[in-house]
């Protein structure tokens, strides 16, 4: 199958595209029966982790534009976002990859793969914010393209209060 084809695969749309660090990466519908481990990987990836009951809403949304997906390798899920498409704008409104996959560019295939299927739904410009202390995925979105447009003041809870949001965007298609 070709980088960007759909397939049709156990009732569900399978994006396939070359990994470079993996012998099979798709991404692949995000399901209710997926929420278990997608909330342990959220608890082991933020201070402060989405809760199941948003991740439900995100899921019974598809409707209005909300595409909830699993990082699959091999048969393993290792990451899942969440993004929103509207008119032309696309924001990745969660994006999260198991550390125990993370340091070695998977990320970066990961977040390419999303914003391919983001073109794909019509997006022009790709939209996220960013923990300022969160200094791997800033790392991350700057080498992808990313270019900081704004910061949110005391967006995020903190350990010590509140802490800033960085935002971000880039066009869909670079």
């Amino acid at each position: 199958m070709a980088a960007g084809d759909a397939e049709l695969a156990r009732g569900q749309i399978i994006l396939s595209r070359p990994a470079l660090n993996t012998s099979r990466q798709a991404l692949r519908r995000l399901s209710s029966a997926d929420l278990f481990a997608v909330l342990e990987t959220e608890a082991e990836c933020y201070p402060n982790p989405w809760s199941r009951k948003t991740f439900e809403d995100c899921l019974a949304a598809e409707a209005k534009g909300y595409h909830c997906y699993a990082l699959m390798c091999s048969e393993a899920m290792v990451g899942h976002c969440v993004f929103t498409v509207i008119a032309n704008e696309a924001e990745l409104l969660n994006f999260c990859l198991a550390p125990a996959h993370q340091g070695r560019g998977l990320a970066r295939e990961f977040l390419e793969q999303v914003s391919a299927d983001m073109t794909d739904r019509g997006g022009v410009s790709i939209f996220l914010e960013v923990r300022e202390s969160n200094a791997a995925a800033i790392c991350l979105y700057l080498g992808s393209g990313f270019c900081e447009i704004g910061r949110r003041k005391g967006y995020y809870p903190h350990e010590q209060g509140r802490e800033d949001a960085l935002l971000l965007k880039r066009p869909a298609r670079l």
